[in-house]
């Protein structure tokens, strides 16, 4: 689950015990910590968890500082050698130009309280690479929407099926 998140983790069970599960994969945590780190987001990544709470997500401030977040990771690029596995293995399984499920998936599960399930967006019927590298950077950044998404550190993965 630390790699491929719950859900990725949960298909790949599904298969490996005969059931059918649709062709697709997942972008690891390690990919998304490489987004975030290529893309100078780890100082204001981890600001923003310690900083927000349940107490002060509404506040104009906090608000303010979320949308500059969320900002600089749709304005953020993946690396090359990200783009060209993804590229690769989507190809090598036949549907780089299929219709895709495009889903992040938390690599902690729900723990006391909190509860990760519905504060991602999912986007479907997504074609081609690069409207799946936006759709997993709207992933990314949906993150950063919800007071219980950005008061829970995590480390996100991308499902694609």
């Amino acid at each position: 689950m630390d790699v491929a998140g719950e859900k990725g983790w949960n298909l790949g069970r599904l298969e490996r015990y005969g059931f059918k599960v649709p062709a697709g994969g997942a972008l690891t945590a390690e990919a998304y910590r490489c987004f975030i780190e290529e893309n100078n987001l780890l100082e204001a990544t981890g600001k923003i968890t310690q900083s927000v709470t349940i107490e002060n997500i509404e506040e104009k401030e906090t608000e303010q500082k979320l949308y500059l977040l969320r900002e600089k990771i749709m304005n953020g690029h993946f690396r090359t050698s990200v783009r060209d596995e993804l590229v690769a293995n989507l190809e090598n399984t036949g549907i780089l130009d299929k219709p895709l499920a495009v889903r992040s998936s938390v690599c902690v599960g729900d723990y006391g309280k909190a509860s990760f399930a519905r504060i991602h967006e999912s986007f479907l019927n997504v074609r081609g690479i690069d409207s799946i590298l936006y759709a997993i950077k709207c992933c990314y950044a949906s993150q950063i929407i919800s007071g219980q998404g950005v008061s829970q550190p995590v480390h996100s993965t991308m499902d694609l099926f």
